[in-house]
């Protein structure tokens, strides 16, 4: 039989993996996989699991939240092991999921896992950690790691924009400096971004036409600090509406970054907190890791 490596996050969303295990246990048996099952019981778990079991298995599946997924792929790159990973989303907003159209139903999503489709992801190198979807600073990035996990099983994605407008009157711009190979930006910024995903902490939205998950390159955007309301509006209707074409939003794709910062910028990773000195260098891993994808997704615009 093959050997598939189950990692369940009991925390996550509305914690009700333990109600789905047996299915999603049976699911795969019946996929010929033996199932070895990991219950996270701390931040890093998933992490030094999948390091030091990941390549003695076939498959590895996270259900979990978009953390959780981000410790588990942490744990393959760190170990080089080669394995496909299924996604069970079962957090509170589920970001990267949302952007892969997988299911939010777990029965579908263990099921969509092994009928998937291998497709090949990019992946975001940060210093000396990993991103699978988006690494932020500014403004709503607080709210992706300190919003409390009781708000977020409650409340979903409101639970995050509330959290964000706590932060709005405390929230200064940061000068910062971006150096890309297709471009060099500096100014005072009070939300930047680096990601690979359609949505962003849900609260953010980029346009699914622009965004490709595989295409060796992510997409930053840039928000400057607003000299008055106006500006601020013009900031808000450009992302909302999709359309950047303002002087107050810098947005494209990039293949890389070297960000450096007056201060100390604390970044969002995945929704958990990075602390950085100021220095930040983020690279495409192009198709580092394999996903088991439905096929609808796996077809899509994105892909």
């Amino acid at each position: 039989m093959k050997k598939a490596l189950l990692i369940v996050n009991p925390k996550a969303g509305k914690s009700k993996a333990r109600t789905w295990l047996y299915q999603w246990i049976e699911t795969l048996g019946r996929a010929d996989y033996a199932v070895n099952v990991i219950m996270t019981q701390k931040p890093g778990h998933a992490t030094d699991a999948v390091y030091k079991y990941g390549k003695e298995h076939d498959l590895v599946v996270c259900a979990g939240g978009d953390g959780t997924l981000n410790e588990a792929i942490t744990g393959l790159l760190r170990s080089g092991a080669e394995v496909p990973v299924g996604y069970i989303p079962t957090g509170s907003t589920n970001d990267f999921a949302s952007t892969l159209c997988l299911s939010k139903d777990p029965r579908k999503a263990v099921r969509d896992v092994v009928k998937g489709v291998k497709k090949g992801i990019d992946v975001g190198a940060f210093n000396d950690r990993y991103f699978t979807y988006v690494a932020s600073f500014g403004i709503f990035t607080k709210a992706s790691y300190s919003t409390p996990q009781e708000s977020k099983n409650v409340l979903g994605h409101l639970a995050y924009i509330l959290e964000g407008i706590k932060d709005l009157p405390t929230t200064r711009a940061e000068h910062v400096r971006i150096v890309t190979p297709e471009k060099t930006f500096e100014d005072d910024y009070i939300f930047g971004a680096i990601a690979n995903s359609t949505s962003l902490g849900g609260v953010m939205k980029l346009d699914d036409k622009v965004v490709m998950m595989n295409d060796g390159k992510f997409e930053l955007l840039l928000v400057k600090k607003p000299g008055n309301m106006g500006d601020l509006s013009l900031s808000i209707n450009a992302i909302l509406s999709q359309n950047y074409d303002t002087d107050m939003i810098e947005f494209l794709p990039i293949e890389s970054a070297e960000i450096e910062s007056e201060n100390p910028l604390v970044w969002s990773i995945d929704g958990e907190r990075a602390d950085t000195d100021g220095h930040v260098n983020v690279k495409n891993l192009h198709c580092a890791i394999s996903m088991m994808l439905p096929t609808a997704a796996a077809d899509s615009s994105i892909l």
